[in-house]
């Protein structure tokens, strides 16, 4: 049996630490060693007696990108070298005056400060870093969820709708088949009932496949599409709809989806819980709006209700709120529903798409 090498995370974090303070060491010696040099050559020191602060720039530069290790070690070389190569006698230790420790405390003080300061930026800058990578990372997740949300309510339409629709389509085929020369007219009656079937079905599937694109709102506009979820009503649950949809704003392709999404779920609720016979789809321009009005004259509800685990309302309510405009819900028991989006007509400009 082969044996494997264990990676020893210890040694090797230890082995980093110390190469980390080798080049800190260095980075010390060298800028000290660099300023003290131009002191010396230029001769400005006991000429300008505070060019000895030149040794901050050292320190602050070694706080802000290596740390506190090397900045302390810069301040005291620089109190040493300045002791050493500037204050007479030269090249000779002496013993550090009052105003020389006064000098090594302000180093240090600059030394701790500056260091603490840039790694408390650092810090935030990589936990800023972390967090929106993050955010990219749930958005990304986000995607996902709606992408499969929408295959699975596309699944299941396409269940419900047009999978039901081909087997009544076979059913009937099979009835008029057996009924074509014993009884002519349970025959006719099969065909006309799988042709009524075959439109359904059709109208269903051109609203599928509209959906599939989304370019389609944009290239066919708003009123197709409206038109496709009403040919669906009429067709498939044989709802009597009296559609208005004469008027094509010119917005933005953000307010035609919204809208598109709101009458979608709209009509949706309609079938699913009003049980009504007639619907009213009117998209009208007045003034500096946009009215978008679904009614039913269904069983009604109470819109102040709350309504656990159904996020159709909300939804309507998010998405004409999110291109600024008002979503009114007028409903009562026995009553009917009549759901009125007003969004304001922004035009949107052809020179503001090519910018």
């Amino acid at each position: 049996m082969k044996q494997i090498d264990r990676f020893d995370f210890k040694k090797a974090s230890q082995r980093l630490s110390w190469g980390r303070y080798g080049i800190d060491c260095l980075l010390a010696i060298g800028g000290v060693t660099l300023v003290t040099a131009l002191i010396v050559v230029t001769h400005l020191y006991p000429r300008i007696p505070t060019i000895s602060l030149s040794y901050l720039l050292v320190i602050l530069a070694l706080a802000s990108s290596r740390g506190l290790f090397a900045a302390i070690l810069a301040s005291i070389l620089s109190v040493i070298s300045y002791l050493y190569f500037l204050v007479p006698p030269l090249y000779t230790f002496i013993i550090p005056r009052a105003e020389d420790l006064f000098t090594l405390g302000i180093f240090l003080a600059t030394a701790i400060i500056t260091s603490q300061l840039a790694s408390a930026l650092r810090r935030r800058a990589e936990e800023a870093h972390n967090r929106e990578r993050e955010l990219r990372v749930l958005y990304a997740q986000a995607q996902e969820l709606a992408t499969l949300q929408e295959r699975q309510r596309l699944a299941r339409e396409l269940h419900d709708s047009v999978s039901q629709a081909l087997y009544g389509i076979s059913l009937g085929v099979h009835t008029a088949q057996e009924a074509i020369e014993n009884d002519p007219e349970q025959a006719v009656t099969s065909l006309h009932f799988i042709m009524d079937l075959t439109e359904a079905g059709l109208a269903e599937m051109r609203a599928l496949i509209f959906e599939l694109r989304p370019e389609s709102l944009e290239m066919e506009g708003l009123v197709a599409a409206l038109n496709k979820q009403v040919a669906v009503l009429r067709s498939r649950y044989k709802l009597a709809v009296d559609a208005e949809l004469n008027f094509e704003p010119n917005v933005s392709l953000e307010v035609k989806q919204s809208l598109y999404r709101i009458a979608q779920e709209a009509l949706h609720n309609t079938v699913k819980h009003a049980r009504a016979s007639n619907v009213v789809l009117r998209l009208t321009g007045q003034a500096n709006d946009i009215l978008l009005e679904i009614q039913d004259n269904g069983k009604g509800f109470d819109p102040t209700g709350s309504f656990p685990g159904h996020l159709g309302l909300r939804s309507m309510r998010e998405r004409a709120a999110k291109v600024n405009g008002t979503l009114t819900i007028e409903s009562a028991h026995g009553q009917g529903t009549c759901i009125s989006v007003r969004v304001p007509m922004i035009v949107e400009s052809k020179d503001v798409k090519q910018h």
